[in-house]
């Protein structure tokens, strides 16, 4: 698939493909917000991209902290990931901090402990997956969910400017059927760049459509394609042809003697 490299914008430099967007070229930037929105609860269907960031991430040696607060993280999910850029599986995963929030006032207690925790692990890096899950709670009230929101934006935009670390935040789409349209606009005042996804195409061929809204460049996305069923493949070196070929002409495997 050809390439067409465009010059850096704002800060970041962005890899347009005919058929789609890499998301390995439209890394975030240390000392900015990238928000995130796409379809799914709590925008989950972004976050496949921030996973290939963060496994990304983790290959260079970096330590990123990751913060649940939609109660989906799945650490096994970056293995194959890992696997694919030939990184050190154990040792990336021991770079990657995890905290999940049952509740909102979890979450408000891990993105309080964020710059402390920084100070320690000096990550360049933070997500923070459904920022907005939890303010569906019904014992949440409107005035208390918008006040916590406000002092999560303010401890975010901390982290960015005295830490400068990249803060990546996942949320749902604006016009999501579970999404409050003025939570997303307060976090997108705040954030520096903004990818969106929709899905296109039915269910079987629907693909996830990126649009970075500050140059206009769209595509669908197409990270490094991981098939699990060619995963645990022998190695060419431990077939052995034979020298008459059956009637099938099937191959016989050479195995070794415990």
């Amino acid at each position: 698939m050809e390439l067409n490299a465009q010059q850096p914008t704002n800060g970041f430099a962005i890899t347009q493909r005919r058929q789609g967007i890499d998301p390995t070229h439209v890394q975030p930037l240390q000392g900015q917000i990238y928000h995130l929105s796409g379809p799914g609860r709590a925008g989950k269907s972004m976050r496949s991209v921030g996973e290939h960031w963060v496994a990304s991430a983790l290959a260079r040696g970096e330590v990123v902290h990751w913060v649940d607060g939609a109660c989906r993280i799945d650490p096994a999910r970056f293995i194959p990931l890992l696997e694919f850029l030939e990184a050190d599986v154990e040792a990336c995963l021991a770079r990657l901090y995890l905290s999940r929030g049952f509740t909102l006032h979890q979450l408000d207690r891990q993105l309080e402990r964020l710059p402390d925790e920084l100070a320690i692990t000096r990550s360049p890096m933070v997500v923070v997956d459904g920022l907005l899950a939890m303010h569906n709670d019904d014992a949440i009230s409107p005035l208390e969910s918008r006040t916590l929101l406000r002092r999560h934006v303010d401890i975010l935009r901390e982290l960015v400017h005295q830490r400068q670390t990249a803060v990546v935040a996942i949320t749902g789409r604006a016009d999501g059927p579970h999404t409050n349209t003025r939570h997303i606009e307060y976090i997108q005042r705040h954030a520096q760049n903004h990818l969106e996804g929709r899905w296109q195409g039915r269910r079987r061929q629907r693909a996830l459509h990126l649009r970075h809204r500050r140059t206009g460049i769209s595509g669908h996305w197409s990270p490094f394609s991981i098939d699990p069923q060619t995963r645990f493949l022998f190695p060419p070196q431990r077939i052995t042809p034979p020298k008459h070929l059956s009637s099938v002409e099937v191959l016989p495997l050479l195995h070794r003697n415990p």
